[in-house]
């Protein structure tokens, strides 16, 4: 009897939980190499900053976040590779997202940003769609110097008003606007936000994928907000 009672507690606690949650999103943070997407993300989740570069292959992020109604909104983040070696992966996973995050090296505009605008063109061809989450972050804004803020303010020009996309500009080493960040993905994707909801590392979890070329590794992390 004590057996069937614990069963029956534990089911009516996973569906209470499976009544608190609303719906679930993907995120893909996208952007040419070496603009700082992996250093944007473990700064937002884990409030650090990785001092070596380790080029990503392609990791993936889950966690919850508590909306202000009391439910929870289960949010993931796809952490891309910047080289895009294989482009049917690429177009997967942006039709498999909701909304996008180009990131550039604020500090390096030729080099990065004609990266953003054509990922931006590619995700409308895949979404077929003009109406996207699309939110632009130049990245390393700490390297920027007077000059090179004439430059931003005609890519801010550019990505405000041409393409009607949200722009902000961050540094992930000098944690710099990164919670802008999370509050414009949540604004969005109209994710009402409890302001008293952190985020709380827990711990990870690690698996790995075969392809027919190679072997990617996936760190599937579990964050609350």
């Amino acid at each position: 009897m004590d057996c069937q009672a614990d069963q029956l507690i534990q089911r009516n606690e996973e569906q209470q939980l499976l009544n608190m949650m609303e719906k679930s999103y993907r995120i893909a943070v996208l952007g040419a190499k070496k603009t700082g997407k992996t250093c944007l993300i473990n700064r937002l989740l884990k409030k650090r900053f990785p001092e070596k570069y380790d080029p990503t292959i392609e990791t993936l992020f889950r966690y919850d976040i508590r909306t202000c109604e009391d439910k929870f909104t289960k949010l993931e983040i796809l952490d891309t590779a910047g080289d895009f070696e294989f482009p049917d992966m690429l177009r997967k996973a942006i039709r498999s997202c909701h909304a996008f995050v180009l990131v550039f090296d604020v500090s390096n505009p030729q080099r990065t940003f004609g990266e953003v605008e054509t990922l931006r063109q590619l995700i409308h061809e895949e979404k077929c769609t003009e109406s996207l989450p699309i939110i632009v972050i130049g990245n390393k804004s700490d390297l920027v110097s007077k000059q090179d803020n004439v430059d931003n303010k005609i890519l801010d020009a550019i990505v405000s008003i041409d393409w009607g996309c949200t722009y902000i500009t961050v540094s992930a080493k000098c944690d710099e606007n990164i919670n802008d960040v999370y509050a414009a993905v949540c604004k969005e994707l109209q994710i009402k936000i409890n302001q008293s909801s952190n985020v709380k590392s827990e711990d990870s979890l690690s698996k790995t994928v075969k392809t027919k070329k190679m072997s990617i590794r996936r760190r599937f992390s579990i964050k609350s907000f």
